[in-house]
């Protein structure tokens, strides 16, 4: 998947902006962007935003991970009142339509293309239109959830593997990786 993400920000003929929506935690999003090439010191910048919980270490060399919307009682604390089923520190299709506002809004992107495999991922799915794409990994959380609850607009192309998702990338900007 790697050369995939590569190759489309590389290609001057491609517009591609890639957005990282995890429910991971940032250190950890770093570490692996960081060693895989995909932002400085060690690559370019790919993404242009990447949104997570955020982490840091403390003076005793402990891994602070906190939610991205705190839980109740703390400063900043609310409930981003998903029905979807997300989870508690943050909504993944609100966290998307927020991204897609700060930047001119779903009228400023040809297409959405979104790469998901958890059962979180469903909300954000959702909220994609007939002309976007959801690359939905074989076997997990969100495969489940679309097969039994259904309700996406948006094409679904499915994956097992990360070379598979480089073909499809490929594909679907008509290059070859």
């Amino acid at each position: 998947m790697i050369r995939g993400v590569k190759s489309l920000k590389a290609d001057p003929k491609v517009d591609t902006t890639f957005f990282l929506l995890s429910n991971s935690n940032s250190f950890y999003i770093d570490t692996i962007l960081s060693a895989r090439g995909l932002q400085p010191p060690t690559g370019p910048q790919v993404f242009t935003e990447v949104v997570t919980n955020p982490a840091r270490f403390l003076d005793n060399g402990l891994l602070e991970v906190k939610r991205r919307v705190p839980p109740p009682g703390e400063p900043g604390s609310r409930d981003h009142g998903c029905k979807v089923g997300c989870s508690a520190n943050m909504c993944k299709g609100e966290e998307l339509e927020a991204f897609l506002e700060r930047h001119g809004g779903r009228g400023a992107f040809e297409r959405i293309t979104y790469v998901g495999d958890g059962g979180n991922d469903y909300c954000p799915v959702l909220r994609l239109g007939e002309k976007d794409v959801a690359f939905v990994r074989r076997y997990r959380g969100l495969e489940k959830r679309i097969r039994e609850e259904g309700g996406v607009s948006a094409g679904i192309r499915w994956w097992a593997g990360a070379w598979e998702m480089e073909g499809l990338l490929g594909e679907l900007h008509g290059l070859e990786i």
